[in-house]
């Protein structure tokens, strides 16, 4: 029956689209084993030439890059080299059992025979592809789990298995070292918990292309690896910058993969094509609850990957986790509905409806409460993030274009006087406009503070004030600054960091994200530096975005300001801007991660971090608010349509 197989598809040999195992081109050496075993193989003899003149072209091609697949290559291969060189503590070659036993067959080697027999006495009939690949495994679980978004079911087993990961990582295990996937999965997901790794531990020999695939053996050489290199390229600190590890191997990889999705390479797997275009276009601004139903679209429980042979993990394409992953998936859709709902009332109960102030902010701003704070355990953080993106937004509009300088002055002189006692009294004589606005955050900042002390078990209403006062005097000082003498470019990020809102916004919702905190927190100069960063990567992304409508309307832009205080193109003001977002995300990165000598809760650092991520998501597709296609396709998905 098998030459009977091997006749009836002989058709292949000549189709480049197969999806082949590695080496597979260089397994003809088998038909040498045949011809002196007399088997009439039922080839044609332009079949086997061709099959054979192949062979040697890979060989050549790959130069030393094929002890992964020796066992092809049989007696002309030096196997004594590759035993004193390659050879694995386990006495495995590549920890590949067809490898070792190929090794085996020329040059007896005890431990070779260890190792054979250990994996046999696991798999008694059978052995897999590679063994072992338990540390792998394991990280990859971690990462399906995380990208699907339950991994707060598991997060005590998860943290055992990243503990011992770093452990092994200090020790320089080889199961992680000698797997560059395995070693850059193992970094990236050490590096965002906040364990001290170095990304020099990757390598220098994957710092380029062609060295990458000089030195790494066939094991390594698929899109997989080469992404899995990309993604941990993606968390570089400052100091990891030009000609570092970590800076090249970004640079080679993006090209590399961008190149294949050019080409059209990566076709004959679908999934894959997905994934590494969704990475490309949206790594930074990559949301929680969005990167989740990208995951679930792309998840399936029969996936496999082709290495010598077909490979299949139940580990991690299973039943059960797509079950439990859709079904989490569904409570927190229907825990949304409802909070939307609730949303909805506030704001007409506040009159927000009856404003005409040009954006309609209601269901996004929930939206992007849901993608940063999927937890369904948040829902008061969601509801803070949602009613303060809502009135910011309109207030800003108000003091942009709607209102008069003296109104929008009134508004901050009304709440740096609060009254507690009547709030409507206060507004007399104000318009309309200044009513439903001033009134709607009296009460959602009243409403807010009180919840909040549930959760903080203290009184934090003064300081959501002073949050107001604050970015509405920035508010203001954009527009007086527009009619009067243009500020420098520092006195203008100077405020125009703040008045982004990203800081109002998270200094808002970390008291409800479960975690107790002092007040001195606020002023600390950590807190300083998160707030300094995020704010600085959302204005100079948002004003890259909106330069053209804002150079019409004669506003404030850092890239105006560039142009007409530095002499330089808009080009090379746009560069120098591209440059300091790059630079402030990266620090704020480091913040976030930092464990030693923190005092903010790691909980409320990732807020700061969601943040940059949703300020990404934005901006680099349109004016936040205008509701492009994607996100209207986002927000249908996340909010309201059931899972297919």
């Amino acid at each position: 029956m098998g030459l009977e197989f091997i006749g009836s598809n002989d058709w292949a040999l000549g189709e480049y689209d197969q999806v082949s195992p590695i080496g597979f081109d260089i397994i003809p050496t088998m038909i040498n084993y045949a011809r002196e075993l007399d088997l009439a193989l039922p080839f044609k003899a332009d079949s086997i030439d061709f099959m054979l003149r192949n062979r040697e072209l890979q060989i050549r091609r790959r130069n030393q890059n094929v002890d992964y697949v020796a066992e092809g290559i049989g007696e002309s291969f030096d196997w004594k080299k590759a035993l004193s060189t390659q050879q694995r503590s386990n006495g495995s070659l590549f920890n590949s059992p067809a490898t070792t036993a190929a090794a085996l067959i020329h040059i007896h080697n005890d431990k070779c025979i260890d190792y054979l027999h250990s994996v046999l006495k696991i798999f008694k009939t059978w052995v897999p592809s590679i063994y072992p690949m338990d540390i792998y495994t394991r990280l990859r679980m971690v990462d399906t789990l995380e990208s699907l978004g339950v991994d707060h079911y598991f997060r005590y087993e998860l943290n055992s298995i990243l503990e011992e990961t770093y452990r092994l990582w200090k020790e320089e295990d080889e199961e992680i070292f000698g797997d560059i996937a395995c070693c850059a999965l193992a970094f990236r997901l050490l590096r965002i918990k906040g364990y001290e790794v170095s990304p020099d531990e990757l390598g220098e020999y994957v710092v380029d292309e062609e060295k990458f695939f000089e030195t790494e053996s066939m094991q390594m050489n698929g899109v997989n690896t080469v992404l899995e290199l990309y993604r941990a390229s993606q968390f570089r600190f400052p100091e990891e910058e030009e000609g570092t590890a970590l800076d090249k191997i970004n640079i080679w990889t993006s090209t590399f993969l961008k190149q294949h999705l050019l080409e059209n390479t990566i076709s004959l797997d679908k999934k894959l094509q997905k994934q590494v275009e969704y990475d490309l276009n949206n790594f930074h601004g990559k949301l929680d609850r969005v990167g989740h139903m990208q995951a679930l679209a792309l998840y399936d429980i029969h996936r496999y990957e082709i290495l010598k042979s077909v490979y299949k993990c139940p580990m991690i394409y299973n039943e059960d986790i797509l079950h439990l992953s859709r079904k989490n998936f569904h409570i927190c859709q229907v825990q949304h509905q409802k909070e939307l709902e609730e949303l909805k009332r506030w704001y007409e109960d506040c009159r927000l409806d009856q404003l005409n102030l040009g954006r309609d902010v209601f269901v996004i701003s929930h939206f992007m409460a849901c993608a940063i704070l999927p937890d369904i355990h948040l829902s008061n953080a969601r509801e803070s993030f949602s009613k303060t993106i809502v009135i910011s937004t309109y207030m800003d509009d108000f003091v942009d274009h709607y209102g008069s300088e003296e109104e929008s002055l009134k508004i901050i002189e009304l709440i740096k006087e609060w009254n507690d006692d009547e709030e409507l009294e206060t507004t007399y004589g104000c318009s309309k406009e200044v009513e439903i606005l001033y009134t709607a955050l009296h009460r959602t900042v009243n409403d807010l503070a009180a919840k909040a002390y549930i959760h903080q078990g203290r009184c934090v209403k003064q300081a959501l004030i002073d949050l107001w006062v604050e970015i509405l005097t920035y508010f203001v000082r954009e527009i007086v600054s527009s009619s009067s003498d243009e500020p420098t470019m520092d006195e203008y990020l100077s405020f125009a960091r703040i008045s982004i809102g990203c800081k109002l916004n998270i200094l808002t919702i970390i008291h409800f994200v479960g975690v107790k905190f002092s007040a001195d927190i606020f002023t600390s100069p950590e807190c300083n530096s998160l707030c300094l960063h995020v704010g600085m990567v959302g204005r100079l992304l948002n004003d890259i975005q909106t330069y053209e409508k804002e150079q019409e309307e004669k506003t404030l832009n850092s890239i105006s300001l560039q142009v007409a205080h530095g002499n330089i193109s808009e080009d090379d003001a746009i560069s120098n801007l591209k440059q300091m977002i790059d630079y402030n995300r990266k620090k704020l990165l480091q913040l976030v991660f930092k464990t030693q000598g923190s005092i903010v809760p790691r909980e409320c650092k990732d807020v700061f971090w969601e943040m940059c991520k949703m300020t990404y998501y934005l901006y680099n597709r349109s004016d936040e608010f205008t509701s492009p296609k994607q996100m209207k396709e986002d927000i249908e998905s996340l909010i309201y349509r059931p899972l297919m």
